[in-house]
């Protein structure tokens, strides 16, 4: 069942992009399993995954639970058929599709719950990368309760301190997607912020290269290598055209 499952969601990632966009999106891939001292090819396993916030640390507080979200099936390596799924539903998913991510990124041990705990990280990033600037922030009066407590407490109804997908579910029928459109806006300043120096952008409608000339498969190396210099001349690929 779950293999079938997953196969289905494979096929359904995709199907969302086009021959040339996926091949894009390797890019972006092998690009984010390339070691950032050795420039050798690894796992994107947690540790590599940390090492890509080295240098955003205002995205700290929430990697972990992040990289859990992407692990859909929790061996602790992101490989691509997860972030292929992962960045579907971020950039093109509809509105069931964005919910479950969005809840997956609340549940941080992937426990099926939601406690208040696990939106302290949600909080600290939303602070970072969504900051008024000084001109537009008010000083005169008591700061607005966050967006996050009045949702966990609207969902939280029978106070047991946890939700679970349906308390999500239901709260978004009745609410609308506010809470998850600002916390998928989140996801996406923080990827496209690690992703930048691939020169790649990724829309709802688009997949585009800014940087051609740079191919980052031809960086992969085995495990067995520690560096990737090499006197010859890299053979780049060529991307299909459609």
């Amino acid at each position: 069942m779950g293999v079938q499952q997953s196969l289905v969601g494979q096929a359904a990632a995709q199907g969302a992009f086009s021959q040339k966009e996926l091949y894009n999106l390797k890019q972006v891939y092998f690009y984010l399993c390339l070691h950032t001292t050795t420039l050798t090819s690894c796992p994107l396993d947690r540790n590599q995954f940390h090492s890509l916030f080295a240098n955003h640390r205002q995205y700290k507080p929430m990697w972990r639970a992040l990289f859990s979200a992407i692990d859909m099936n929790g061996d602790n390596v992101i490989d691509f058929e997860e972030f292929l799924t992962f960045v579907t539903q971020l950039k093109r998913g509809g509105t069931e599709a964005k919910r479950r991510l969005c809840f997956r990124l609340f549940d941080s041990n992937q426990d099926g719950f939601a406690e208040k705990a696990d939106f302290r990280g949600i909080l600290e990033t939303k602070i970072a990368v969504l900051r008024r600037p000084s001109w537009q922030t008010s000083v005169s009066g008591p700061e607005a309760p966050d967006e996050y407590m009045q949702f966990f407490s609207l969902c939280d109804e029978d106070g047991d301190g946890r939700i679970n997908f349906e308390d999500f579910e239901t709260y978004c029928a009745v609410h609308g997607e506010g809470i998850v459109n600002q916390t998928l806006k989140i996801l996406e300043v923080m990827f496209d912020g690690v992703i930048e120096e691939t020169g790649i952008i990724i829309t709802a409608t688009d997949v585009r290269n800014t940087k051609p000339h740079i191919d980052w498969q031809d960086h992969r190396m085995s495990m067995g290598s520690f560096f990737c210099c090499s006197s010859s001349s890299p053979v780049f690929t060529t991307p299909p055209v459609a």
